[in-house]
């Protein structure tokens, strides 16, 4: 089941990475900040895996959108200290005994 996951959310990933990155005109750089339905989209990709999102996203875009790069960094920086900071939790209250 995690696999299948991981690989949804890399292939989500890597067509909304594309589908943003080919409306820019070869050459030009646009400095629009992620829409709401895109910081949506980044919010559950993080959290469903924030270093893949996180890789693709950033890497994909940040010469033809930086500023949408470094927002899709932030976010997959916090979806990664939310999921530590409930796996903390969860093992702190007993969550992990049997």
């Amino acid at each position: 089941m995690l696999n299948i996951v991981a690989l949804g959310v890399l292939v989500w990933c890597v067509v909304f990475m594309l589908n943003r990155r080919h409306k820019v005109p070869e050459g030009q750089v646009v400095n629009d900040p992620l829409t709401t339905g895109e910081k949506i989209s980044v919010w559950i990709m993080g959290l469903a895996n924030p270093l893949i999102s996180d890789i693709i996203l950033y890497y994909g875009w940040k010469k033809k959108l930086p500023i949408k790069a470094k927002q899709a960094n932030r976010i997959s920086i916090w979806a990664f200290v939310i999921i530590v900071v409930l796996v903390i939790l969860y093992v702190v209250l007993g969550g992990g005994q049997q």
